[in-house]
């Protein structure tokens, strides 16, 4: 393997890495923290003023999230622009898993640009936190609701049939079985977290 190459090689597996770890699990965490809207604003808002207080809040939420994101971002886009749907030997199931999750990563990628600077740093900029009532405003006009749906529905399905490719790649689920059965979970695991950001926008409406 040239030195190029071999470097690449483990960009790629960094990248797919990064995507469970620590991103995965911050999308996890996100969903989690926001599932306070089921109790109404006013726990909501106590839980966001309670995280954004912490002092090393900003320090995580760069070094953890924004960094980790950024690398896989830009490489994700190099991976979409040098690839092509039959970059692995993979069936015509697969092929299409594959398209859609470059789909899916492109269109998360602008949701969580435009999510990070109106939930995040347009408050920051008025020196102060989101609130329930700023995320209601947020999704008021109709294209940000659909907008928002299909957004957590794409960051969704990137997640799980992410772990899914991850799993086949790092040679963890060998087998045909075992990658029926991979598939399987993280369809049930993509409709279970989709279901759940879905229920959270709601709860805001």
């Amino acid at each position: 393997m040239a030195g190029g190459d071999h470097n690449y090689f483990y960009l790629r597996r960094l990248h797919s890495l990064l995507g469970i770890f620590p991103i995965g699990i911050f999308l996890f965490e996100h969903f989690f923290s926001n599932s306070f809207a089921f109790q109404g604003p006013e726990r909501f808002n106590t839980l966001v003023e309670t995280f954004q207080t912490i002092w090393i809040t900003p320090i995580l939420e760069v070094a953890m999230i924004g960094l980790p994101i950024l690398f896989h971002a830009v490489l994700g886009l190099i991976i979409v622009y040098t690839s092509t749907t039959n970059f692995v030997p993979y069936s015509y199931y697969r092929n299409w898993m594959y398209f859609f999750q470059r789909a899916t990563g492109l269109f998360a990628l602008a949701f969580i640009f435009l999510h990070v600077y109106s939930a995040r740093i347009a408050p920051l900029l008025e020196g102060r936190h989101v609130t329930f009532l700023d995320m209601q405003k947020i999704f008021h006009p109709a294209w940000a609701k659909w907008f928002y749906v299909i957004g957590i529905l794409s960051a969704a399905y990137h997640l799980t049939n992410g772990i899914c490719t991850t799993l086949m790649t790092w040679g963890i689920t060998v087998s045909p079985r075992s990658q029926r059965i991979t598939a399987v979970a993280s369809w049930a695991m993509f409709l279970g977290l989709g279901a759940w950001g879905l229920l959270i926008l709601r709860a805001f409406l």
